[in-house]
């Protein structure tokens, strides 16, 4: 792969289990690349990512050196550990609305540490010890306000750097109903402090794309035209709501499988679809054009829910992920050849 001077940004969708998807077509990706470039790890292809809420997770484990094979077997090995489905059968329906959550976070934090750790010689990484620059979304619930964890990639950014790399994915990737929001504190020779209640970045972020356009011109000074974003989602249903919200039940809409929430979250990765895609028409007509490759999943009706762990749906995640690496992977390639 030859060097270019385009700022490449990759930036991965939340999406819960579906995470699976992007994690297969970077699994492939990374195989051609290594056919003409060995040595050189999935990361140093680019030079910022932006990951969402499973997207989080992706992004902070590429930028470990994590190798993307790698993270395929982390969602099929631990799919049941993350999304038990003994939990639904033992807490009574209607008992429910009185947990705090669907899922504890305990078991993923504790894995992703695990994982991450692994990465980094032994010792639990920072944002610090990140290989390329990244941007993770998140909500603060403790302020109200979004939050966005960046790498120290530019003078403003004096804290971030600091955090446990395994917290700020889980901050990013803790989506209301199904998992509790999470605090953290941490203690390290860079500083100390806490974080309180931080909640999935897809309530305004899923498609984490425009975070990593803005990032690029406004902070790393890059003009537009100079940009190739690559965008990888995790497969969008199609939600139909018809006249009187039937079935009049709140259980229907929050427990056991949240719909509300992944109505959210499918439509604001829509929206943002859509803003791309008018941004770079209107640098088209200012002689200012960015590179963009959107590749995505349209499931339809069939959608696979977010906390699915069944083999069923992990075998058609993987067919979906085959799918679009086939019909996209030399796209890719000749996009990351683009000077």
């Amino acid at each position: 792969m030859e060097d270019t001077k385009k700022f490449r940004i990759l930036s991965i969708d939340g999406g819960g289990i579906r995470g699976l998807i992007p994690a297969k077509v970077l699994m492939e990706l990374e195989h051609e690349l290594e056919k003409t470039d060995p040595d050189k790890k999935l990361y140093e292809h680019f030079d910022l990512i932006c990951g969402t809420s499973t997207g989080a997770i992706l992004a902070i484990a590429i930028a470990l050196g994590i190798p993307a094979s790698d993270l395929v077997d982390f969602y099929k090995i631990n799919a049941k550990m993350i999304f038990p489905k003994w939990y639904l059968s033992v807490v009574p329906t209607k008992a429910r609305a009185f947990v705090t959550s669907i899922y504890s976070n305990k078991a993923l934090r504790s894995k992703l540490e695990e994982v991450y750790k692994s990465a980094n010689g032994g010792r639990t990484p920072l944002l610090l010890d990140l290989k390329t620059k990244i941007c993770v979304p998140s909500f603060n619930g403790n302020d109200g306000q979004i939050n966005v964890f960046k790498t120290r990639h530019h003078a403003d950014y004096i804290r971030d750097y600091k955090l446990p790399a395994h917290d700020v994915a889980l901050s990013s990737a803790s989506a209301p109903v199904y998992f509790p929001p999470h605090s953290f504190s941490f203690s390290n020779e860079h500083g100390s402090g806490k974080n309180i209640n931080m909640i999935d970045g897809g309530i305004f972020a899923n498609n984490p794309s425009l975070i990593g356009i803005l990032e690029a011109t406004e902070k790393l000074g890059h003009k537009f035209s100079e940009i190739s974003l690559l965008s990888i989602g995790t497969g969008k249903g199609k939600h139909v709501i018809k006249t009187g919200w039937k079935p009049k039940d709140m259980w229907y809409w929050l427990f056991p499988k949240p719909r509300l929430l992944d109505i959210v979250l499918d439509s604001q990765a829509q929206i943002t679809e859509q803003y791309i895609n008018f941004l770079k028409r209107l640098c088209e007509k200012t002689n200012d054009p960015f590179n963009y490759l959107r590749i995505q999943y349209d499931m339809g009706d069939a959608t696979i829910d977010l906390n699915s762990s069944s083999k069923k749906d992990l075998e058609r995640l993987e067919a979906i992920g085959d799918e679009l690496t086939k019909n996209n992977l030399l796209n890719i390639i000749n996009f990351l050849k683009i000077k």
